[in-house]
């Protein structure tokens, strides 16, 4: 009995010799034991750069709302949440010409959804991204299921500006017919 249970060690040793052999030539990383002594400790992390400029909360320009993204003309840009999509519309936010220098913070647009249920959605913490387009304007763009409607927002920027708006809207492409 004890040469089967010494052919089972050397069975799981050897097999688990050929996974740790594998797995390393697999490219995943090796941990390397280092002495104490003589590891410098990390630099802590930096934090980003605060935005130049006061804090200030605008609104949406009330013209801008109530909207649906279906009542807009498709405007599509790869580097503003791309699209068309099947089931997804994309809302792309900027400051009104009187922003110039100010820069998006977060932005909350409020939406009703089809069940008629209200939503505000904060980029970029809930999803989108805010950057800025090849004039240096600030911009902010969220996908969303399509089919809700733009009811009005606020945003934080650094910088000043009298509201934001609406600036394009990229409609949730027709699923194609079998």
């Amino acid at each position: 009995m004890s040469r089967v249970r010494v052919g089972r060690f050397r069975s799981a040793v050897s097999a688990t010799t050929a996974c740790l052999l594998v797995l390393g030539a697999a490219g995943l990383p090796r941990r390397e034991v280092r002495d104490p002594s003589t590891a410098r400790p990390s630099a802590p992390p930096v934090p980003p750069a605060p935005l130049p400029g006061p804090r200030t909360t605008i609104r949406l320009d009330p013209a801008d709302a109530p909207v649906r993204a279906a009542g807009r003309g498709p405007a599509c840009a790869a580097g503003l949440g791309g699209g068309p999509y099947p089931d997804e519309d994309v809302w792309v936010f900027g400051l009104a010409a009187g922003g110039v220098g100010a820069r998006f913070v977060a932005v909350t647009p409020e939406f009703v959804a089809p069940n008629r249920e209200r939503v505000a959605l904060t980029v970029p913490t809930e999803g989108g991204a805010l950057t800025v387009d090849d004039a240096g304007a600030s911009a902010a763009w969220l996908r969303l299921p399509a089919g809700w409607t733009l009811t009005g927002g606020s945003a934080a920027i650094a910088g000043d500006a009298g509201s934001f708006a609406l600036t394009a809207v990229c409609p949730a492409s027709e699923a194609p017919s079998s």
